[in-house]
Protein backbone atom coordinates (compact mmCIF):
# COMPACT_ATOMS: atom_id res chain seq x y z
CA UNK A 1 0.00 0.00 0.00
CA UNK A 2 2.80 2.48 1.08
CA UNK A 3 4.84 1.16 -1.95
CA UNK A 4 1.77 2.17 -4.38
CA UNK A 5 1.51 5.71 -2.77
CA UNK A 6 4.78 6.49 -3.25
CA UNK A 7 4.62 5.27 -7.14
CA UNK A 8 1.52 7.07 -7.48
CA UNK A 9 3.58 10.16 -5.66
CA UNK A 10 6.25 10.12 -7.80
CA UNK A 11 4.23 10.06 -10.82
CA UNK A 12 2.30 13.05 -9.95
CA UNK A 13 5.49 14.73 -9.31
CA UNK A 14 6.37 13.91 -13.02
CA UNK A 15 3.24 15.28 -14.37
CA UNK A 16 3.39 18.67 -12.52
CA UNK A 17 6.52 18.94 -14.18
CA UNK A 18 5.91 17.98 -17.47
CA UNK A 19 3.20 20.43 -17.29
CA UNK A 20 5.50 23.52 -15.93
CA UNK A 21 7.72 22.55 -19.05
CA UNK A 22 8.78 25.35 -20.94
CA UNK A 23 8.26 23.94 -24.75
CA UNK A 24 4.70 23.66 -23.61
CA UNK A 25 4.21 27.43 -24.27
CA UNK A 26 5.20 26.52 -28.23
CA UNK A 27 1.16 25.17 -28.44
CA UNK A 28 -0.10 24.26 -31.37
CA UNK A 29 -2.64 27.34 -31.79
CA UNK A 30 0.54 29.65 -30.83
CA UNK A 31 0.49 32.17 -33.96
CA UNK A 32 4.09 31.94 -35.19
CA UNK A 33 4.15 35.83 -36.23
CA UNK A 34 2.58 37.23 -32.65
CA UNK A 35 6.56 38.22 -32.64
CA UNK A 36 6.57 40.52 -35.38
CA UNK A 37 3.33 42.54 -33.69
CA UNK A 38 4.83 42.61 -30.03
CA UNK A 39 6.83 46.10 -29.59
CA UNK A 40 7.24 48.21 -32.59
CA UNK A 41 7.07 45.33 -35.07
CA UNK A 42 8.86 45.75 -37.68
CA UNK A 43 11.71 48.48 -38.18
CA UNK A 44 13.73 48.88 -41.84
CA UNK A 45 16.53 50.97 -42.22
CA UNK A 46 18.54 51.73 -45.44
CA UNK A 47 18.33 53.96 -48.06
CA UNK A 48 16.21 54.92 -51.31
CA UNK A 49 16.67 50.90 -52.48
CA UNK A 50 14.29 50.19 -49.15
CA UNK A 51 12.38 53.63 -48.77
CA UNK A 52 10.89 52.08 -52.54
CA UNK A 53 12.01 54.95 -55.14
CA UNK A 54 10.10 53.84 -58.12
CA UNK A 55 8.48 51.09 -56.25
CA UNK A 56 5.42 52.42 -57.36
CA UNK A 57 6.29 54.07 -60.59
CA UNK A 58 7.24 57.92 -59.84
CA UNK A 59 8.04 58.65 -56.48
CA UNK A 60 7.66 62.01 -55.89
CA UNK A 61 4.43 61.54 -53.60
CA UNK A 62 5.37 58.96 -51.19
CA UNK A 63 8.44 60.33 -49.42
CA UNK A 64 9.01 61.98 -46.18
CA UNK A 65 8.69 65.33 -47.55
CA UNK A 66 12.32 66.38 -45.14
CA UNK A 67 12.06 70.30 -46.89
CA UNK A 68 8.67 70.97 -45.50
CA UNK A 69 8.83 70.10 -42.32
CA UNK A 70 5.49 69.19 -40.32
CA UNK A 71 4.47 67.22 -42.73
CA UNK A 72 3.62 63.65 -40.88
CA UNK A 73 2.14 62.01 -43.87
CA UNK A 74 3.87 59.42 -45.85
CA UNK A 75 4.92 56.44 -43.76
CA UNK A 76 4.77 53.87 -46.69
CA UNK A 77 5.74 53.98 -50.24
CA UNK A 78 2.94 51.51 -52.19
CA UNK A 79 4.86 48.45 -53.36
CA UNK A 80 8.23 49.30 -51.60
CA UNK A 81 9.83 46.16 -49.81
CA UNK A 82 9.10 47.52 -46.48
CA UNK A 83 5.50 47.82 -46.95
CA UNK A 84 5.16 44.38 -48.74
CA UNK A 85 6.39 42.78 -45.76
CA UNK A 86 4.45 44.57 -42.92
CA UNK A 87 1.45 43.64 -45.24
CA UNK A 88 2.23 39.78 -45.16
CA UNK A 89 2.65 39.64 -41.91
CA UNK A 90 -0.64 42.03 -40.61
CA UNK A 91 1.51 44.64 -39.31
CA UNK A 92 -0.38 47.79 -38.87
CA UNK A 93 1.10 50.93 -41.07
CA UNK A 94 -0.49 53.99 -40.93
CA UNK A 95 0.38 57.08 -42.91
CA UNK A 96 0.98 59.46 -40.17
CA UNK A 97 4.32 58.91 -38.93
CA UNK A 98 3.14 60.23 -35.61
CA UNK A 99 1.29 57.24 -34.85
CA UNK A 100 3.14 55.48 -32.23
CA UNK A 101 0.79 51.92 -32.39
CA UNK A 102 2.24 51.79 -36.19
CA UNK A 103 4.02 48.37 -36.70
CA UNK A 104 6.15 49.70 -39.37
CA UNK A 105 9.02 52.10 -39.15
CA UNK A 106 10.23 52.39 -42.35
CA UNK A 107 13.65 54.80 -41.22
CA UNK A 108 14.71 55.51 -45.02
CA UNK A 109 15.66 57.98 -47.28
CA UNK A 110 17.48 58.71 -50.45
CA UNK A 111 21.18 58.86 -50.06
CA UNK A 112 21.23 57.85 -46.49
CA UNK A 113 24.85 55.86 -45.31
CA UNK A 114 25.91 54.16 -42.96
CA UNK A 115 27.74 56.77 -41.41
CA UNK A 116 24.82 58.81 -41.37
CA UNK A 117 22.66 56.38 -39.68
CA UNK A 118 25.18 55.67 -37.02
CA UNK A 119 25.26 59.43 -36.46
CA UNK A 120 21.26 59.10 -35.84
CA UNK A 121 22.11 56.47 -33.19
CA UNK A 122 24.19 58.55 -31.04
CA UNK A 123 27.36 56.27 -31.71
CA UNK A 124 30.36 58.29 -32.06
CA UNK A 125 32.33 56.20 -34.02
CA UNK A 126 34.59 58.23 -36.36
CA UNK A 127 33.49 57.63 -39.08
CA UNK A 128 31.38 60.66 -39.63
CA UNK A 129 30.34 61.51 -43.62
CA UNK A 130 32.17 65.44 -43.45
CA UNK A 131 32.36 64.67 -47.49
CA UNK A 132 28.55 64.02 -47.97
CA UNK A 133 26.35 64.14 -45.91
CA UNK A 134 27.57 67.14 -44.37
CA UNK A 135 28.47 68.83 -47.50
CA UNK A 136 25.42 68.66 -48.91
CA UNK A 137 22.78 71.28 -48.09
CA UNK A 138 20.10 68.89 -48.54
CA UNK A 139 21.55 66.27 -46.69
CA UNK A 140 22.18 68.62 -43.85
CA UNK A 141 18.56 69.79 -43.44
CA UNK A 142 17.31 66.19 -43.82
CA UNK A 143 19.53 65.09 -40.73
CA UNK A 144 18.14 67.74 -38.90
CA UNK A 145 14.85 66.95 -39.74
CA UNK A 146 15.70 62.97 -38.80
CA UNK A 147 16.94 64.32 -35.56
CA UNK A 148 13.74 66.19 -34.96
CA UNK A 149 12.11 63.41 -35.41
CA UNK A 150 13.54 59.97 -34.22
CA UNK A 151 16.71 62.39 -32.36
CA UNK A 152 17.42 61.75 -28.21
CA UNK A 153 20.27 62.78 -26.26
CA UNK A 154 22.78 60.18 -27.77
CA UNK A 155 22.63 61.55 -31.21
CA UNK A 156 25.13 63.56 -33.05
CA UNK A 157 24.42 67.45 -33.72
CA UNK A 158 25.71 69.52 -36.58
CA UNK A 159 27.65 72.23 -34.42
CA UNK A 160 25.72 72.31 -31.71
CA UNK A 161 22.73 73.71 -33.42
CA UNK A 162 20.21 69.99 -33.87
CA UNK A 163 17.27 69.83 -31.51
CA UNK A 164 16.44 66.25 -29.93
CA UNK A 165 13.30 65.16 -30.67
CA UNK A 166 11.37 68.32 -31.36
CA UNK A 167 8.14 66.80 -31.67
CA UNK A 168 7.88 64.95 -28.76
CA UNK A 169 5.58 62.33 -30.50
CA UNK A 170 7.41 59.87 -31.67
CA UNK A 171 10.40 56.98 -29.96
CA UNK A 172 13.80 57.61 -31.16
CA UNK A 173 15.05 55.83 -33.85
CA UNK A 174 17.66 53.88 -30.71
CA UNK A 175 14.04 53.24 -28.85
CA UNK A 176 12.38 51.53 -32.57
CA UNK A 177 15.40 49.32 -32.66
CA UNK A 178 15.15 48.21 -28.98
CA UNK A 179 11.73 47.23 -28.95
CA UNK A 180 11.53 45.53 -32.96
CA UNK A 181 10.35 42.64 -33.48
CA UNK A 182 11.90 42.16 -37.25
CA UNK A 183 14.92 44.57 -38.09
CA UNK A 184 15.98 44.80 -41.94
CA UNK A 185 18.88 46.65 -43.19
CA UNK A 186 19.91 47.75 -46.21
CA UNK A 187 22.69 50.23 -46.16
CA UNK A 188 25.74 50.35 -48.25
CA UNK A 189 24.79 51.73 -51.95
CA UNK A 190 24.96 55.41 -51.05
CA UNK A 191 28.10 54.42 -49.20
CA UNK A 192 29.93 52.80 -52.31
CA UNK A 193 27.88 53.54 -55.83
CA UNK A 194 26.41 56.15 -54.94
CA UNK A 195 29.14 58.81 -53.79
CA UNK A 196 31.30 57.42 -56.49
CA UNK A 197 28.62 58.25 -58.90
CA UNK A 198 29.02 61.36 -57.68
CA UNK A 199 31.92 61.92 -57.52
CA UNK A 200 33.43 59.87 -60.58
CA UNK A 201 30.62 59.28 -62.92
CA UNK A 202 29.00 62.26 -63.11
CA UNK A 203 32.47 64.40 -64.20
CA UNK A 204 33.00 61.05 -66.76
CA UNK A 205 32.90 62.94 -70.38
CA UNK A 206 32.14 60.11 -73.24
CA UNK A 207 32.94 62.55 -75.70
CA UNK A 208 36.87 62.93 -74.96
CA UNK A 209 37.75 59.38 -76.43
CA UNK A 210 41.66 59.84 -74.56
CA UNK A 211 40.26 60.48 -71.23
CA UNK A 212 37.68 56.99 -70.62
CA UNK A 213 40.57 54.62 -69.49
CA UNK A 214 41.80 57.85 -66.74
CA UNK A 215 37.78 58.20 -66.20
CA UNK A 216 37.33 54.70 -65.68
CA UNK A 217 40.44 53.97 -63.60
CA UNK A 218 39.72 56.86 -61.36
CA UNK A 219 35.97 55.46 -60.81
CA UNK A 220 37.19 52.32 -59.88
CA UNK A 221 39.90 53.63 -57.34
CA UNK A 222 37.17 56.02 -55.61
CA UNK A 223 34.44 52.49 -55.58
CA UNK A 224 37.54 50.95 -53.94
CA UNK A 225 38.13 53.46 -51.43
CA UNK A 226 34.39 54.17 -50.36
CA UNK A 227 33.73 50.15 -49.82
CA UNK A 228 36.94 50.50 -47.30
CA UNK A 229 34.96 53.38 -45.31
CA UNK A 230 31.85 51.16 -45.91
CA UNK A 231 33.65 47.76 -44.36
CA UNK A 232 34.68 49.83 -41.32
CA UNK A 233 31.34 51.89 -40.83
CA UNK A 234 28.92 48.64 -41.09
CA UNK A 235 29.99 46.28 -38.07
CA UNK A 236 29.42 49.19 -36.08
CA UNK A 237 25.54 49.29 -36.74
CA UNK A 238 25.28 45.86 -36.22
CA UNK A 239 26.88 45.89 -32.66
CA UNK A 240 24.42 48.16 -32.23
CA UNK A 241 22.01 46.55 -32.83
CA UNK A 242 23.23 43.27 -31.21
CA UNK A 243 23.92 44.69 -27.86
CA UNK A 244 20.30 46.50 -28.14
CA UNK A 245 18.14 43.65 -29.31
CA UNK A 246 20.02 40.72 -29.18
CA UNK A 247 16.43 38.50 -29.48
CA UNK A 248 15.19 40.69 -32.96
CA UNK A 249 14.98 38.58 -36.09
CA UNK A 250 17.55 40.90 -38.16
CA UNK A 251 17.70 40.05 -42.21
CA UNK A 252 20.53 42.23 -43.80
CA UNK A 253 19.91 42.91 -47.10
CA UNK A 254 22.86 42.62 -49.89
CA UNK A 255 23.14 45.29 -52.61
CA UNK A 256 23.24 45.46 -56.56
CA UNK A 257 24.82 46.76 -59.39
CA UNK A 258 21.63 48.20 -61.52
CA UNK A 259 23.73 48.73 -64.71
CA UNK A 260 25.54 45.47 -64.86
CA UNK A 261 24.06 45.13 -68.55
CA UNK A 262 24.66 48.44 -69.88
CA UNK A 263 27.41 48.93 -72.32
CA UNK A 264 29.31 52.05 -73.13
CA UNK A 265 27.65 52.94 -76.28
CA UNK A 266 24.34 51.24 -77.78
CA UNK A 267 26.31 49.48 -80.46
CA UNK A 268 25.95 46.89 -77.69
CA UNK A 269 30.27 47.04 -77.54
CA UNK A 270 32.15 47.10 -74.20
CA UNK A 271 30.42 46.18 -71.14
CA UNK A 272 31.44 48.74 -69.09
CA UNK A 273 28.66 48.58 -66.62
CA UNK A 274 30.31 45.21 -65.59
CA UNK A 275 33.07 46.31 -64.49
CA UNK A 276 31.85 47.37 -60.96
CA UNK A 277 30.13 43.93 -60.35
CA UNK A 278 33.56 43.09 -58.37
CA UNK A 279 32.93 45.73 -56.02
CA UNK A 280 29.16 44.26 -55.69
CA UNK A 281 30.43 40.86 -55.53
CA UNK A 282 32.69 42.29 -52.12
CA UNK A 283 29.94 44.12 -50.71
CA UNK A 284 27.50 41.05 -50.77
CA UNK A 285 30.56 38.58 -49.47
CA UNK A 286 31.22 40.89 -46.68
CA UNK A 287 27.05 41.45 -45.98
CA UNK A 288 27.08 37.72 -46.11
CA UNK A 289 30.19 37.19 -43.59
CA UNK A 290 28.97 39.62 -41.33
CA UNK A 291 25.41 37.85 -41.12
CA UNK A 292 27.00 34.54 -40.17
CA UNK A 293 28.88 36.16 -37.55
CA UNK A 294 25.89 38.33 -35.80
CA UNK A 295 23.67 35.23 -36.10
CA UNK A 296 21.67 37.33 -39.06
CA UNK A 297 19.65 35.96 -42.08
CA UNK A 298 21.62 37.07 -45.76
CA UNK A 299 18.78 38.18 -48.61
CA UNK A 300 20.73 38.05 -51.86
CA UNK A 301 19.68 40.75 -54.44
CA UNK A 302 22.57 40.82 -56.76
CA UNK A 303 19.79 39.30 -59.74
CA UNK A 304 16.70 41.24 -59.26
CA UNK A 305 14.65 43.61 -61.90
CA UNK A 306 16.43 47.17 -63.34
CA UNK A 307 15.10 49.23 -65.27
CA UNK A 308 18.64 49.18 -67.41
CA UNK A 309 18.65 45.31 -66.70
CA UNK A 310 15.41 44.79 -68.41
CA UNK A 311 16.26 47.41 -71.26
CA UNK A 312 19.68 46.74 -72.07
CA UNK A 313 20.60 50.63 -71.82
CA UNK A 314 23.78 52.21 -72.74
CA UNK A 315 25.89 54.01 -70.17
CA UNK A 316 26.01 56.64 -73.04
CA UNK A 317 21.85 56.92 -72.73
CA UNK A 318 21.51 56.94 -69.22
CA UNK A 319 23.94 60.07 -69.26
CA UNK A 320 21.68 61.81 -71.81
CA UNK A 321 18.40 61.35 -69.46
CA UNK A 322 17.52 64.92 -68.32
CA UNK A 323 14.72 63.96 -66.37
CA UNK A 324 16.26 63.80 -63.31
CA UNK A 325 13.50 61.67 -61.88
CA UNK A 326 13.87 59.39 -64.92
CA UNK A 327 17.57 59.45 -64.44
CA UNK A 328 17.48 58.38 -60.63
CA UNK A 329 15.17 55.40 -61.51
CA UNK A 330 17.78 53.62 -63.36
CA UNK A 331 19.47 52.83 -60.93
CA UNK A 332 16.98 51.22 -58.48
CA UNK A 333 15.25 48.06 -58.84
CA UNK A 334 11.53 48.30 -61.26
CA UNK A 335 8.41 47.74 -59.28
CA UNK A 336 8.69 43.73 -59.91
CA UNK A 337 12.36 44.36 -58.33
CA UNK A 338 11.03 45.22 -54.89
CA UNK A 339 8.55 42.80 -55.13
CA UNK A 340 11.10 40.26 -55.93
CA UNK A 341 13.25 41.47 -52.59
CA UNK A 342 9.96 41.34 -50.32
CA UNK A 343 9.07 37.93 -51.40
CA UNK A 344 12.88 36.82 -50.14
CA UNK A 345 12.33 38.52 -46.73
CA UNK A 346 9.02 36.71 -46.58
CA UNK A 347 10.27 33.94 -47.57
CA UNK A 348 13.27 33.75 -44.89
CA UNK A 349 11.76 35.36 -41.73
CA UNK A 350 8.52 32.77 -42.39
CA UNK A 351 11.36 29.36 -42.78
CA UNK A 352 12.28 30.56 -39.04
CA UNK A 353 8.63 30.95 -37.75
CA UNK A 354 7.67 28.04 -39.40
CA UNK A 355 11.13 25.85 -38.18
CA UNK A 356 10.59 27.70 -34.42
CA UNK A 357 6.82 26.61 -34.73
CA UNK A 358 7.43 23.05 -36.15
CA UNK A 359 9.83 22.32 -33.20
CA UNK A 360 7.24 23.94 -30.88
CA UNK A 361 4.52 21.95 -31.60
CA UNK A 362 7.00 18.81 -32.06
CA UNK A 363 7.47 19.13 -27.87
CA UNK A 364 3.88 20.31 -27.34
CA UNK A 365 3.03 17.21 -28.75
CA UNK A 366 5.13 14.62 -26.70
CA UNK A 367 4.70 16.76 -23.59
CA UNK A 368 0.78 16.08 -24.36
CA UNK A 369 1.34 12.35 -24.64
CA UNK A 370 3.62 11.64 -21.64
CA UNK A 371 0.64 13.99 -19.71
CA UNK A 372 -2.03 11.82 -20.98
CA UNK A 373 0.08 8.42 -19.90
CA UNK A 374 0.86 9.74 -16.67
CA UNK A 375 -2.63 10.57 -15.98
CA UNK A 376 -3.99 6.80 -17.26
CA UNK A 377 -1.30 5.17 -14.84
CA UNK A 378 -2.17 7.99 -12.02
CA UNK A 379 -5.96 6.97 -12.41
CA UNK A 380 -4.70 3.65 -12.52
CA UNK A 381 -2.77 3.67 -9.33
CA UNK A 382 -6.16 5.36 -8.12
CA UNK A 383 -7.86 2.31 -8.35
CA UNK A 384 -5.59 0.08 -6.77
CA UNK A 385 -5.45 2.14 -3.50
CA UNK A 386 -8.66 2.14 -3.67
Amino acid sequence: MKRSKKLLALLLSVLMTASLFPVAAFAEDTDPYAALREGVGYVALGDSFTRGYGAGGRWQDQIYLNDTYGNFACRNVDGSYPNRVAEAFGLYAPDDIRDTDAKLWPLAHDAVSTAYMLDLLGVDDGYRDEEFTYAKSYMTERYETDLAYFGDPESLTLDGKSVYGETGEIMSVRELIKNASLITVGLGQTDVIYKAQIFGLDSLDLSDIKALPGGVANIVKLLYNYFDYWKGAYPLLLDFIKENNPTAKVVLIGTLNPIKDATLKDDGLLPIGSAINIIMDLMNAYTKQCALKYGYTFIDISDVETPASVTKMSIGHILSISDATEYALIAHPTPNGYAQIAERIITAVEKDLNRDSGAGGFFAAIVAWFKAFFEKIAALFGGFAG
